[in-house]
């Protein structure tokens, strides 16, 4: 089974990096890919003994080829279907935009690849209100990049660009973008400087700070406002969010750390490495790692833990123990070793279950409003306890439909085999998954990272190793939106991987406008994708963030920076922007009139969305 295949690659991946430390296992000193991997484990109440874990170096399965796979139709990038829509029609791809909307568009994207006005935005902003004045800097800033990348200040104030949008066959992703102005930690600070020192494809990425379990719960709230406004939106609403917003990032690492020590206690059960553990290797390992000798209990605990076989995957073993079962399980240890050390305190429980109390909420909240709500991915040292609390989320709210989706980086070596767990997982317990797959916004800081503490790199080695994966991930999980009503959002600005999944659509004999395959890219950017995509009745979605100007200030500083390097792939827009400026611009350029009054009647609808800002 295809579970069993990739949890195997895990265990021998960890099993070549296993330590006899005796130092609480963190993210800093486990192998590289199975950190990110450990999320694997993080099924809701999870392992008290788990292990697997893929390395970077793992040929197996990690850089098996696909298409070496019996019975695979994998095409390679060269063969790949080609895509039924044009989106290098200039005309076509922006007659939902005003002329005003182009220009200003392609100021702003020109500006972001200003590399000095982008490192130095937060201290030009600065100076700026000092010698302008706050009002009329944000003046400048509103009618640019604010108008450019988000959509209003409040609920009621982006109805009218979501309204737009709909028009156009586009939903709108809701993200409350205001940020707390807290004062930055100066040694995360200095680690980030020194990161980023040289680099020019330096990517900074948004993070909420921890103050307070208040301040936890004030975003919690700037959540829900999200998903409210999303609610009143037409059509299928979506809403996302970040896990590191409504608990102690540090408890976030303390909790993967436990995840990474509970996956490696399974490859110890797990003596011959084949995903099974059988009734002798229990009772064996049992009897070497526990004061608990009672064999009676010890054949109990595998009885239940056991699928009835006679042995214990790894999925029978991640469900059949919880996490806050680990404090409890510690205690019958012979040694202190990592997985003892690992163990959440009681106020790390208390923390973490005021954690997975908002995250519930927000989700409840979200159920009842209608609106998909994502879980966005974020470094690997916070990902195995985010995948954790979305399994938990989607365990309990995606028994009839994928309420929650779970977002998986692709540009991480192992995500195609925690995709493959997390499907089966799925198929297993009943429940329908749902996945926003992107190729991932920390690729500089990861393999940085790495570098600096001694491991192997999580990330693939090239770009096209990540958009081999990505395409890869796309057509594997296709079978199962198609058939068990999974559903899949594809975030992505690469053309080819969009052409590429348009067409598999297609072959599929899918209806675009009723399957659960949705399109999103970021507002601001990649309208030739989006709104070709929404013209021929794909689900075309736009990231829309909002929020007051003051307080998504550091937010717009942050997606600049992001983006900067992204931005330099653009050029392909820039260039068809600049054509239909002209083309629109110039005498000669009379519509046919089969043409202009739907050109016409879009158009003003982009106008009077831009008005609105």
């Amino acid at each position: 089974m295809k579970a069993a295949w990739a949890a195997r690659g895990l265990q021998q991946a960890w099993q070549r990096h296993a330590s006899a430390s005796l130092q609480p296992v963190t993210w800093e000193n486990c192998p590289a890919v199975y950190r990110s991997a450990a999320a694997f484990s993080s099924a809701l109440p999870q392992i008290w003994a788990a292990q697997p874990q893929l390395a970077e170096d793992d040929p197996e399965p990690a850089q098996r080829d696909p298409t070496s796979e019996p019975g695979h139709q994998y095409e390679r990038a060269a063969n790949a279907p080609t895509s039924p829509l044009d989106f290098n029609n200039p005309e076509v791809a922006f007659n939902a935009k005003s002329t005003f909307q182009l220009v200003r568009s392609l100021a702003v994207l020109r500006a972001c690849q200003i590399q000095p006005l982008v490192k130095h935005a937060d201290q030009l902003l600065g100076l700026s209100n000092r010698i302008l004045g706050q009002t009329l800097t944000n003046y400048i800033v509103r009618k640019t990049f604010f108008n450019h990348f988000c959509a209003g200040e409040d609920q009621k104030s982006v109805q009218p660009t979501l309204q737009w949008l709909h028009s156009n066959g586009v939903g709108g992703i809701l993200d409350y973008a205001a940020e707390d102005d807290t004062k930055p930690d100066p040694a995360k600070e200095r680690e980030q400087k020194s990161l980023a020192q040289n680099s020019s494809d330096q990517v900074v990425a948004r993070r909420f700070d921890y103050e307070t379990e208040a301040q936890c719960d004030r975003h919690m709230e700037a959540f829900k406002r999200s998903i409210a406004a999303a609610a009143d939106a037409p059509g299928q609403g979506f809403a996302a969010i970040k896990v590191t917003a409504l608990g102690n990032p540090k408890l976030l690492e303390r909790v993967s750390g436990a995840l990474v020590a509970l996956q490696n206690l399974f490859s110890q059960f797990d003596m011959d490495m084949n995903n099974k553990i059988t009734r002798d290797e229990f009772s064996q390992v049992y009897r070497d790692l526990f004061v608990d000798q009672d064999s009676e209990r010890t054949e109990h605990l595998f009885d239940q833990l056991s699928d009835g076989s006679g042995s214990i995957d790894f999925l029978g073993w991640s469900q059949g123990v919880r996490l806050q079962d680990l404090p409890g399980i510690v205690k019958h240890c012979k040694s202190p070793g990592p997985l003892f050390l690992s163990a959440l305190t009681d106020e790390e429980m208390e923390l973490l279950h005021n954690m997975m109390d908002r995250l519930d909420h927000i989700a409840k909240f979200a159920v009842e409003s209608k609106v998909r709500l994502m879980v966005d991915a974020e470094h690997s040292y916070f990902q195995p306890a985010i995948d954790h609390a979305a399994t938990e989320l989607q365990r309990k709210y995606n028994r009839d439909e994928p309420h929650i989706l779970n977002t998986y980086q692709c540009y991480l070596k192992d995500s195609r085999d925690r995709i493959g767990v997390d499907t089966e997982r799925a198929q297993r317990e009943g429940w329908k998954f749902g996945a926003k797959l992107v190729r991932g916004a920390y690729m500089f800081m990861e393999n940085e990272r790495a570098k600096q503490k001694g491991f192997p790199s999580p990330v693939w080695p090239s770009k096209q190793d990540t958009h081999d994966n990505y395409d890869r991930i796309v057509e594997t999980l296709l079978p199962m939106v198609q058939d068990e009503g999974a559903e899949m959002m594809i975030a992505s600005h690469n053309q080819v991987s969009i052409e590429r999944a348009v067409a598999l659509v297609q072959r599929h004999g899918m209806d675009p406008s009723a399957s659960g395959i949705f399109f999103g890219q970021l507002l601001g950017m990649a309208d030739h994708l989006t709104f070709v995509l929404g013209q021929n009745g794909f689900r075309a979605y736009k990231y829309v963030p909002f929020g007051p100007i003051g307080d998504v200030m550091p937010y717009l500083v942050r997606r600049a920076q992001e983006n900067s390097s992204l931005l330099g792939g653009v050029a392909n827009e820039k260039a068809m922007m600049r054509a239909e400026i002209w083309r629109r611009l110039r005498p000669s350029s009379a519509l046919p009139t089969s043409s202009s009054s739907a050109l016409q009647k879009n158009q003003s609808a982009g106008a009077a969305a831009a008005a609105a800002q």
